[in-house]
């Protein structure tokens, strides 16, 4: 009994990978803003802030205890990078869910070849719907688009100041493109 307990603590058998990181990109130029809300949800699941929002939804009824320590993991590399793909002026993510899972690590093949972002949807809806950090258009997880609510923002530490002033950064550095491409 006490082999198989110390196997089981060493190795996770629950999951394909008990360590997913998002993997930056090469070929996109993600805005300043983004990066800069990359470094504040790094390790945010994991942080005095996300253990309050914990204790709000034991509060209010919508969870029981905190997420297990897997699913925070999988909401971490999760959050990097719909931080990463964040689009300030519409205030969504630019990629699917789909995208983001493979990026991430969250995926898993099976023998017949399909991917399956179950892990990914799981930590999405418990965002949403558990915590209330991001909001989905649709019910269908892998093609809704995903914003961002203002809850986020808060137990992240950025200000609606801040936030505006990047959106009209944005919206310059857009226009000024644009009329540079007009000449």
């Amino acid at each position: 009994m006490t082999d198989h307990n110390q196997q089981s603590s060493c190795k996770y058998v629950q999951v394909n990978n008990p360590e997913p990181v998002f993997t930056v990109p090469q070929d996109y130029t993600p805005w300043p803003f983004s990066l800069k809300l990359m470094v504040k949800a790094n390790g945010f699941t994991e942080s005095f802030s996300f253990d309050i929002a914990s204790a709000m939804s034991r509060r209010d009824g919508i969870r029981k205890r905190k997420p297990p320590f897997l699913r925070r993991r999988a909401m971490n590399a999760l959050l990097m990078a719909m931080c990463f793909y964040y689009d300030p002026l519409s205030n969504k993510v630019l990629r699917s869910l789909r995208e983001i899972a493979l990026e991430c690590g969250l995926a898993t093949k099976s023998l017949s070849g399909e991917v399956s972002i179950t892990r990914a949807i799981r930590a999405l809806e418990s965002l949403e719907k558990d915590f209330e950090f991001v909001a989905c258009s649709s019910d269908c997880y892998s093609t809704a688009e995903i914003f961002f609510t203002p809850k986020l923002f808060e137990f992240l530490g950025v200000f609606p100041l801040s936030l505006s002033e990047a959106r009209l950064k944005c919206l310059a550095a857009k226009n000024s493109g644009r009329e540079s491409a007009d000449e």
